[in-house]
């Protein structure tokens, strides 16, 4: 995904969401280093975090309750003077401004542990907090807090559930293709720290909607933590927003636009709630980094009874932040924080009592038009001929330009004729997806611009190819408005075009899967989000002459999202998922539909990990479903399940070392199983293409070509018929992705 590097200033396109973002942004370097800074930071951390230990004597002024918004990267003068942020510039003229703030690390995830911490503990990437040496044992604000008898509690957007364990929700955020998602863990450093890793102490953590009710209770902690999902904080976050590009693009005015509302909105209820008019409250807003760890960001003070129209020229980071937190409260300090100046000026009291008016949110005008662009041929790739020899072998594939393609799933009606479907920037508008597709004829494939609809985004997920060679492919776009819809195209022989679809969903509807039984059945599932902001199913369904939603199963209150669909017949299709409930660990979502209704089938648990479910193969008498298995303390390892369709077992895999991940599976000619995704070892950050072979429920891994010397992994897998098997995704050179396919026979 083409990006700003956090922290780094460059722009780059991560070939997958950003588990590493870092061995894209120049900072391999920074990893050799890594756990030897992070030992010496613990030993540091038995000396300076003594009980009761202090900086020195303070008189800084003592608060009852403090709220804290976390932004991310924006530098100051992106938002101070500019015109789409007017509620933060507002706050920033009123009440208090830090002009000469800084972070402490570099990408996201160092600056929020070094908030809680004192230290970035030797973190120079975002990876998840259970991998080698991001599990920091050490002391942090809130376990000071609790120490001296004081609250705390986390109000994090995306969060599915009060504990969530995940690294990231929804589940489907670190794959081919790049996805983004709502909740991400390198932007929570609560969970860094093992001894906040406690059922008790995750419970603390709660969906965002939370803190309006704890408001209107009267019950807000000593220490709000609020962290908005990556929509909401100016990140952005494709596919459920748009991303964040360079300068002051149509795109970082939207997510400017849309986190400076977010931070009016939330300033406003707590400025109307009781805890403001009673003792002495204030609410410290600031961005993780900026363009890089040392540029300037904004950091704003809202107090009740603080100083009105300061300006406060000090130089500050994250350490200086948590020094005031820890004076105020009365604790002792951690590591950095133990000689950063607090920040007294922006804090102190001085008796006033006006609360002033903020402005009208700024509103992003539309973005161009919804009008459909053609479809054409864009690249040939070269002539090939298919061997067998030495198993999976890579086919020679185009790409367009020098920026991101992607291919993300694949079928096939024979030997000469498949489609596989994906996305890639067009150098027209090089920060927008558009739809892609390539053709194989038996000899060589072919790349195709499909018709595109959104103004923001466009991109393909799935495809199901017809024996007549008729062919669907579902995913989304974004239109004028930012809003994602239900995109469908189809080839009919001859050409592509967009089919309307419906979009039930308040707020977003994505498709991730389709399957076609034939001209006039055909089904199309994925995932849609109500006003409140809470996923839902969603299946669609083709009748010969129109697309509508047909009601599915919707079983959790935390969540449900479908992925991948596989039919049978018309009156027996399956789809797969994740569901959330009310508490670890989620499980596999698995629906059926009876040519009815959808109803929810058994699936397979496991009371130490949650089950994601990404892909579905088989019949009615031996159904096999694949994704990954998290316990939310080690890396994600391989998921497959498989039997009956209401009795599915899970079977042992094999996994690769480090994380591993499998998102599409198929059923070759001869009966066996194969199914496609990656591995990563957390080491080194370097992502391979996996494939794991089932036979009579024995699993292996097969060898699997990586050209690239950066990241390499599939997303789609299918099996010609009578043939061979497929398998998509992306490679790359430590650089922008490529397409890459491979075949076996």
């Amino acid at each position: 995904m083409r990006r700003v590097c956090e922290g780094v200033g460059q722009t780059v396109s991560h070939p997958f969401p950003p588990t590493d973002p870092v061995s894209h942004c120049g900072g391999q370097m920074k990893r050799v280093l890594r756990h030897a800074v992070a030992a010496l930071s613990l030993v540091a951390a038995s000396v300076l975090a003594l009980p009761g230990g202090s900086a020195s004597a303070s008189t800084f002024p003592g608060y009852d309750h403090v709220f804290t918004i976390m932004m991310e990267n924006q530098t100051l003068s992106s938002i101070i003077g500019n015109p789409a942020a007017p509620e933060l510039n507002a706050l920033a003229n009123d009440y208090g401004l830090a002009t000469n703030y800084t972070g402490v690390g570099d990408p996201s995830e160092p600056n929020y542990v070094g908030m809680l911490g004192g230290s970035t503990f030797g973190l120079s990437d975002d990876n998840p907090y259970f991998w080698p040496g991001h599990t920091q044992n050490a002391a942090n604000l809130m376990s000071q807090l609790e120490a001296a008898g004081k609250s705390w509690k986390g109000y994090l957007g995306g969060l599915p559930y009060a504990g969530y364990k995940g690294f990231c929700y929804p589940e489907k955020c670190i794959g081919i293709p790049d996805s983004d998602p709502l909740y991400a863990s390198k932007h929570n450093g609560i969970v860094n720290f093992a001894n906040l890793q406690t059922p008790g102490e995750l419970a603390k953590m709660t969906p965002i909607a939370q803190l309006s009710t704890d408001l209107a209770a009267g019950r807000s902690p000593n220490l709000s933590y609020i962290v908005p999902d990556m929509c909401h904080d100016m990140h952005g976050a494709p596919p459920y927003c748009v991303d964040s590009g360079n300068g002051k693009s149509i795109e970082d005015t939207w997510l400017t636009a849309t986190g400076d509302a977010f931070v009016g909105q939330t300033v406003n209820q707590i400025t109307a709630s009781s805890v403001w008019s009673t003792g002495n409250t204030a609410i410290v807003i600031t961005f993780d980094e900026g363009s890089s760890a040392t540029s300037k960001t904004a950091n704003i003070v809202v107090a009740n009874h603080g100083p009105r129209g300061v300006k406060d020229n000090t130089s500050y980071n994250h350490y200086n932040l948590l020094a005031s937190l820890q004076q105020t409260f009365g604790l002792g300090c951690l590591l950095n924080s133990c000689g950063a100046t607090p920040m007294t000026p922006l804090f102190q009291i001085t008796g006033s009592t006006t609360t002033p008016t903020l402005p009208p949110p700024y509103v992003t005008p539309p973005n161009g038009t919804n009008s459909v662009s053609p479809a054409s041929v864009i690249a040939r790739g070269t002539a090939a001929s298919l061997t067998c020899a030495g198993g999976w072998n890579r086919v020679p594939s185009p790409s367009v330009g020098n920026l991101d393609n992607n291919l993300d799933a694949v079928s096939a009606a024979s030997a000469t004729d498949a489609w596989a479907v994906g996305n890639y920037y067009a150098a027209t508008n090089p920060a927008v997806f558009a739809t892609m597709a390539q053709h194989w004829d038996g000899t060589r494939w072919t790349e195709y611009a499909l018709p595109d609809v959104g103004a923001n985004q466009n991109t393909l997920y799935g495809v199901s190819e017809l024996p007549s060679g008729h062919t669907w492919a579902v995913g989304y776009y974004t239109n004028a408005n930012y809003v994602d819809q239900t995109l469908i195209e189809h080839w009919d022989g001859n050409a592509w075009s967009v089919v309307p679809s419906p979009n039930p969903g308040a707020q977003r509807n994505l498709l991730y899967g389709v399957a076609a039984i034939s001209d006039t059945d055909v089904w199309a599932v994925g995932q849609q989000t109500d006003s409140a902001g809470t996923w839902h199913t969603l299946t669609e369904h083709w009748d010969g002459t129109v697309w509508s939603v047909v009601p599915s199963a919707d079983p959790d209150a935390g969540g449900n999202l479908l992925f991948g669909v596989k039919a049978v017949s018309g009156t027996s299709v399956y789809a797969v998922g994740e569901r959330s409930g009310s508490g670890f660990p989620d499980r596999a979502l698995i629906e059926h539909w009876n040519g009815s209704t959808w109803s929810v089938l058994a699936s397979p648990a496991d009371s130490s990990e949650s089950l994601i479910a990404y892909g579905v193969t088989g019949s009615d008498t031996a159904l096999t479903v694949v994704g990954n298995r998290a316990s939310g303390t080690a890396p994600f390892t391989t998921l497959a399940a498989a039997g009956a369709p209401n009795g599915l077992a899970l079977q042992n895999t094999p996994n690769a070392t480090g994380e591993n991940n499998l998102y599409a599976t198929t059923t070759a000619a001869d009966g066996s199983t194969y199914a496609a995704g990656w591995s990563v070892d957390p080491n080194t950050g370097v992502y391979l293409s996996e494939v794991l072979h089932g036979v009579n429920g024995q699993w292996s891994i097969d060898t699997t070509p990586n050209p690239g010397n950066g990241s390499n992994g599939f997303a789609g897998v299918t099996a010609v018929p009578g043939d061979g098997v497929w398998a998509v995704g992306v490679t790359s050179n430590k650089a922008n992705n490529s397409t890459f396919i491979a075949y076996h026979c």
